[in-house]
């Protein structure tokens, strides 16, 4: 670059001294607006440097935009204009590189060559000299005197002039982005101060990590006194909150504050002063320093502890319709199968009844026609059954001795147990007892020691095994048998519902394990199976 011609002679003319002595004397609060600012500096740079147009840049992202640009031929002041650095790399260079462009000769000068066209020649513009504007070490904008004077130079004192002005224009852009915050968060507090007395929603103020502000209505919310709260940490709040909500809190708020977000939502448990939970919904405004640290963290707080209430609820009932409608599609399709299965079966045997006329004929399939009407009145009666279990899930509990009553029920099976030559084998404790339906419990302890004896092994005595423990709160039983087992991989899904049977039994309608589960869901239990096939099953009831 051909190094300008910088004349000799003093730092400041008479001129330029008694222009930043008159900037020097003014303050921000003399100035209604930033834009103010950006006017006054760039008409002071015209009629200082006795030039036609000034200007002020700031970079946004890698483009320069104009915040206000003075024309002294025109009288006036524009903004909004912007500079793109991919179209000119070797000028947006210079700025990264701290480089200030003295250009005598707009034509010659390498870093501003790339204006030449678009910008220089259509606006006239020969001299120019614009300065690299640096906060921390970074390019924050560029302040850019323009001339059109042929033969012009810039010299020393001009030089200096327009950095003075450059560093009151930094100096005023810091004050006045602070004085706009500090406008803003004092606008925000006088309107939360009207609000916060009349609102149901609590409003607090965290400084400096501490409470410095409590609404009445978030005081009244926690039933704290005004003091302790104000006493308050962020890590207290943290410490009144549920224990299951706390983490995922945490790392929300911390994650939202790393990227400087201003607004937030978040929803958790808190505890009051007299113990209990509720439900709180904080939204969070928050205000940062040029560091990145938050200055002000302005929290709306609401209790929502009903409308939680109202969606566990509704949940709820949603959840049950959800359930009884699947059910009662099951309970339709069996109905219509089952029972047109069986009355097309009687139908048809009524008809050969009617067309035999052989009598030993007609009471072969009238014996078959007293099965299928013995059928279809145990299929209605299983269906009834599981109708009557959805409306006496209510039925009281009382305590029962689970050995003595495990006992009671092996003595039913006396008959079968001693012609099968069957090993009962007991591991229960004598005090055990259990909180419930007598009548559920003994059905499903029932049902699961007849499969055990359907089902035996023909090649191997039957072994039962039943044991009981308690388990915290629960009771845990397991009836284990060394029969024929289930394929679990074939029918693991299916175990359960209704109608489903896994062996070529005559007898098995496929509704036995399907009562015996809703049984146990009714007492608020769970039950599972562990089978292999030609070893033997354990089913698991947990009530």
């Amino acid at each position: 670059m051909p190094k300008s011609e910088i004349n000799k002679g003093l730092l400041f003319n008479k001129e330029h001294f008694n222009l930043l002595i008159k900037l020097y004397k003014s303050s921000f609060l003399d100035y209604n607006s930033i834009e103010d600012i950006y006017k006054t500096i760039t008409e002071t740079a015209v009629k200082g440097l006795n030039i036609t147009r000034a200007s002020y840049w700031e970079i946004d992202n890698t483009n320069l935009v104009c915040k206000d640009l003075f024309d002294n031929n025109l009288k006036t002041h524009t903004s909004g204009a912007k500079l793109f650095a991919v179209d000119l790399p070797i000028y947006f260079q210079a700025l990264k590189d701290g480089i200030a462009i003295v250009a005598d000769d707009t034509n010659t000068n390498k870093y501003t060559l790339e204006l030449k066209n678009e910008y220089l020649i259509p606006l006239g513009i020969k001299n120019m000299l614009d300065l690299p504007i640096r906060k921390d070490g970074e390019l924050i904008g560029v302040f850019c005197c323009e001339h059109n004077k042929e033969n012009g130079i810039w010299s020393e004192s001009d030089l200096a002039f327009s950095r003075v002005l450059c560093d009151i224009l930094n100096l005023m852009i810091e004050q006045g982005k602070r004085r706009e915050v500090e406008k803003q968060l004092l606008e925000t507090e006088r309107k939360i101060s009207l609000i916060t007395e009349n609102s149901n929603d609590g409003f607090v103020l965290i400084e400096n990590h501490r409470l410095t502000y409590a609404s009445p209505s978030y005081i009244e919310m926690l039933g704290f006194t005004s003091e302790e709260i104000t006493n308050f940490t962020t890590f207290d709040i943290f410490h009144y909150m549920h224990k299951e909500d706390v983490k995922a809190t945490k790392e929300y708020i911390f994650s939202n504050l790393e990227q400087r977000n201003k607004y937030f939502k978040y929803q958790f448990r808190v505890r009051g002063k007299n113990g209990s939970y509720f439900w709180r919904e904080d939204s969070a405004c928050v205000l940062y320093d040029d560091e990145g640290k938050y200055t002000k963290y302005l929290i709306i707080s609401r209790d929502i502890s009903q409308i939680k209430q109202a969606e566990e609820k509704a949940n709820k009932l949603f959840s049950l319709s959800k359930n009884l409608n699947s059910k009662l599609a099951d309970f339709t399709h069996i109905v219509s199968h089952n029972i047109r299965s069986n009355t097309s079966n009687m139908t048809m045997l009524i008809d050969l009844i009617e067309d035999s006329s052989s009598l030993s004929e007609k009471k072969e399939y009238f014996k078959l026609l007293k099965q299928s009407n013995n059928k279809l009145s145990e299929t209605i009666l299983h269906l009834n059954e599981t109708i009557d279990l959805q409306f006496t899930a209510k039925k009281r509990k009382t305590e029962i001795n689970v050995k003595n009553k495990i006992e009671t029920i092996l003595e039913n099976f006396s008959e079968q147990i001693t012609e099968n030559e069957t090993t009962i084998i007991l591991n229960i404790d004598k005090q055990l007892t259990l909180n419930t339906i007598p009548a559920y419990f003994e059905s499903i302890i029932t049902h699961l020691i007849s499969n055990a004896i359907k089902y035996k092994a023909d090649n191997r005595k039957l072994t039962l095994k039943i044991s009981a423990n308690k388990e915290k709160r629960k009771t845990e039983i397991a009836i284990e048998d060394n029969g024929i087992g289930i394929d679990l991989l074939k029918n693991k899904d299916k175990i359960f519902g209704m109608y489903k049977t896994f062996h070529n039994n005559s007898d098995a309608i496929g509704l036995g394990l399907f009562m015996t589960k809703n049984k146990v869901n009714v007492l608020g239990g769970t039950i599972n199976v562990e089978s292999k096939i030609n070893e033997g099953s354990i089913f698991k009831v947990l009530l």
